[in-house]
């Protein structure tokens, strides 16, 4: 049975807010406004054999960038399955002085990669095509650091010419390529998969549905599901919770992410299964 696999989840937040979280502290929804600790998300992923764990970073204020992988690590090296097992940390490709960030990140062995949030609509805004940015960018080739992507899926030639100029940098596209305005663009959105998809250096993750459709259900995210795995295969796809962000916003457990993702993919093979579930994750995050 697919539902007793061990799976790894490549996408969770801790947060401790006296760490200073502006996004939370500015947000409508009161229910983000408590920490989210280790022990807390042991509590919600209690009933599924979960292995492994990846840490996105939370959006912390940006002064704590490096407290916050200090103090991922710390957690990561007093649990005893060494949750989180694999870290991605900010840093702010604008600031001339980066290169000293990724130096202090490196100094903490769990640390995989970094993550920027790219998502504009505005062209003067994009990062994307801001020359400062593109030449920091270079630093993630020299520290051997993946780069975790969240972009609207209409950002998509962007992060193609991005994509194609670093060839040895390994992308790895946040919640599923963002289909929020697929509700009334569902083949835009399709597209755009499928375009990111062409190129090697790309894997994606399959998450995030919580928090922009606050009623999903597994039948209206199995077309999405499907059509990330029929664009990258099973070799380049990986599953995530987005915990607690998806738990927060639209109310779902820990549970009911994955005993969907075990449902839409239950006719594929064990070994396609085993890719999905854990070895994909394994692989991306050195872990």
């Amino acid at each position: 049975m697919v539902e007793h696999k061990n799976f790894i989840d490549t996408h969770v937040h801790f947060w401790d807010l006296a760490n200073e979280y502006p996004w939370i502290e500015n947000s409508n929804n009161d229910n983000l406004k408590q920490n989210y600790l280790i022990d807390n998300f042991i509590d919600d992923s209690k009933n599924l054999p979960l292995k492994k764990v990846v840490h996105v970073q939370a959006e912390i204020n940006v002064k704590n960038k490096i407290i916050e992988t200090e103090w991922l690590q710390n957690l990561s090296d007093n649990h005893a399955l060494g949750f989180p097992n694999a870290i991605v940390g900010f840093v702010d490709l604008l600031d001339i002085k980066a290169e000293k960030d990724f130096e202090e990140h490196k100094n903490f062995k769990n640390f995989r990669g970094i993550r920027q949030i790219l998502k504009s609509k505005n062209i003067q805004n994009d990062l994307l095509l801001n020359d400062i940015w593109l030449k920091n960018f270079d630093l993630l080739k020299k520290y051997d650091l993946s780069f975790d992507m969240l972009i609207y899926y209409s950002q998509y030639k962007q992060a193609i010419d991005l994509i194609k100029n670093f060839p040895s940098v390994q992308f790895i596209i946040n919640h599923c390529l963002w289909p929020e305005e697929s509700i009334s663009d569902f083949e835009g959105w399709k597209n755009a998969v499928r375009e990111v998809s062409k190129f090697e250096n790309v894997a994606i993750k399959i998450s995030g549905f919580g928090e922009w459709k606050t009623n999903w259900t597994t039948e209206f995210i199995s077309d999405y599901v499907n059509i990330a795995i029929d664009s990258f295969g099973t070799k380049r796809c990986m599953f995530a919770s987005n915990f607690p962000v998806d738990k927060f916003i639209s109310n779902s457990s820990y549970d009911s992410f994955w005993l969907s993702y075990y449902k839409i993919v239950s006719n594929f093979s064990a070994s396609e299964i085993d890719d999905l579930l854990v070895n994909n994750a394994e692989q991306y995050y050195k872990i």
